[in-house]
């Protein structure tokens, strides 16, 4: 008798993506271990994570960031290659999940990543290869990340075509597919202001007559707090790389709706992760926690859905 592969879309969110971890994590302690991954973006380093069994690395690596070891990877040179210094973060992930070299064929999963054709605006499935060069096309986030030439192609984000890939996931030869949407409440996000805050942009006359270098220093490393969170802020105001990735996520959210219903997959999870910003990896504990609490709300569909095929 034919048994039904299992297989998991893990979407695209940026920090939001540490949550699949806790979906994988909960899913196993149900005995339910998918056969066949797809990713988009973040959810592609999970996913190679996921099908290498290197997940534990990439979760300890993610419960070890601090705001400040978040900072250390953002580049002072404000050019077109993005403000994340790639090179350092890409040593780090082949020094700690180990991807360097290798290859699609010597996964221990079936595993397919989704990046989006620079050039043409289609999407490009990397199934073969290099694991390194897919997870990096898959990953190239507007403005944050370099575009990644791969076959004579520029590559960016999948998130702009194929946010949550269930149809490459279909297409790996999974029966049953279960996905993980991670921008499901991104556009409420922002919704309420406190009026009663006052804020100005205003600089006092000391400042603006300041020109030493302790003051340049001093309003880079605000600006790099800005383009982490916007906590700091008296109201609840949206800045830096915060507007440009919403603003990414609600036309991500608004394509994923009407990809999910042209492909809906078996089991749809969607974590709540309003409250967890564009780089905020050091909510990795409780983002991770809402990956399992998602999987638990939905215990008894999950079991239902697949307990279909099992006949």
């Amino acid at each position: 008798m034919h048994k039904p592969k299992i297989g998991l879309a893990l979407g695209s969110g940026s920090a939001r993506g540490m949550s699949h971890i806790g979906v994988i994590r909960a899913l196993q302690d149900m005995d339910i271990h998918p056969d066949v991954v797809a990713g988009c973006s973040v959810g592609s380093l999970v996913g190679a994570s996921y099908a290498t069994s290197n997940l534990d690395k990439l979760e300890d690596w993610a419960m070890s960031m601090t705001e400040s070891k978040i900072r250390t990877f953002l580049s002072l040179n404000f050019n077109a290659s993005g403000f994340i210094n790639a090179n350092r973060l890409q040593k780090l992930f082949e020094q700690t999940i180990g991807l360097e070299s290798l290859m699609f064929k010597d996964m221990d999963r079936l595993f397919g990543a989704v990046a989006t054709n620079l050039s043409t605006g289609k999407e490009v499935w990397l199934t073969q290869g290099s694991v390194h060069d897919a997870l990096w096309s898959s990953m190239a986030f507007p403005g944050l990340f370099p575009s990644v030439l791969h076959d004579n192609k520029w590559l960016v984000d999948g998130g702009l075509v194929n946010p949550v890939p269930v149809s490459l996931c279909r297409a790996l030869g999974a029966d049953i597919v279960i996905a993980v949407n991670l921008n499901a409440d991104i556009i409420n996000r922002y919704e309420t202001v406190d009026q009663q805050q006052p804020h100005s942009n205003a600089q006092s006359p000391a400042t603006e007559q300041s020109n030493d270098k302790d003051t340049f220093w001093e309003k880079t490393k605000s600006s790099l707090q800005n383009i982490i969170s916007s906590e700091d802020s008296t109201i609840k105001e949206p800045k830096g790389f915060d507007v440009i990735s919403n603003s990414i996520h609600i036309m991500s959210s608004h394509l994923t709706r009407s990809r999910l219903a042209g492909e809906p997959p078996d089991v749809l999870l969607q974590p709540r992760l309003n409250n967890v910003g564009l780089l905020e990896i050091h909510k990795a504990k409780e983002t991770i926690a809402e990956g399992v609490a998602c999987v638990q709300r939905m215990q008894d569909e999950i079991q239902f859905r697949t307990s279909l095929h099992k006949t």
